[in-house]
């Protein structure tokens, strides 16, 4: 079962700074959601993995209004990881949306910077590049997919939150529940727990999935 998640192509200086590391027994780490309604996060990566991996897709999302501030050191349990998470029991479905509706999604995610934003996305399996210096709903230089370039007329399978699916954090304008085509019954913290407890080892080192040009 093939598994993508994001692809590392530029670390930012303000980027994650520590290194990220944990096993099955006695999981430890630090896990961040501070900025969240910013930037990449190293609380945002895990979770948006967990969901590519629980639903079996290569593309996820969650906005910032999914999380709560904080920081997870030490062991990883599942209480600290509920701690995080607006709605730790929110389940996660699938949708399937056009290239062009994921980088119109960006667009919104990406479109008030540099004010916070609850719409900012925390993503996996994408690598987005952006100008902060253009005009709203043109910052998106490139977005890359595993199997290379996001294709705008292509149809792409999406894990994310429910109430987010929903057209959540203004998303409404771009998708909603009509594009929901696979509903799962797994919590958010569920999903997050069982993708930590599954992996040996994991890092999260600052892994530039969304990064600004220059």
């Amino acid at each position: 079962m093939r598994k993508v998640y994001g692809i590392s192509v530029l670390v930012l200086a303000t980027a994650l700074v520590v290194s990220i590391i944990y096993g099955v027994n006695g999981a430890t780490a630090q896990l961040s959601t501070v900025d969240v309604k910013l930037r990449e996060t190293s609380f945002g990566d895990l979770a948006t993995d967990a969901l590519c991996d629980a639903a079996n897709t290569t593309i996820s999302l969650m906005a910032a209004r999914d999380f709560k501030h904080g920081v997870i050191e030490g062991e990883i349990t599942e209480a600290k990881i509920r701690s995080l998470l607006a709605v730790p029991d929110d389940v996660w479905v699938v949708s399937q949306l056009s290239g062009l509706q994921i980088k119109q999604a960006l667009e919104r995610s990406l479109g008030m910077l540099p004010r916070e934003n609850i719409a900012f996305l925390q993503v996996s399996g994408l690598t987005v590049l952006y100008n902060p210096r253009a005009p709203r709903n043109r910052r998106v230089v490139s977005v890359r997919t595993a199997d290379g370039p996001l294709a705008e007329q292509k149809t792409y399978e999406v894990a994310m939150p429910l109430a987010l699916a929903k057209g959540g954090a203004g998303y409404f304008r771009i998708f909603n529940s009509q594009h929901i085509k696979r509903r799962s019954n797994q919590g958010l913290a569920a999903a997050i727990m069982s993708f930590v407890q599954s992996r040996k080892k994991l890092s999260y080192t600052g892994q530039g999935r969304i990064s600004p040009t220059g």
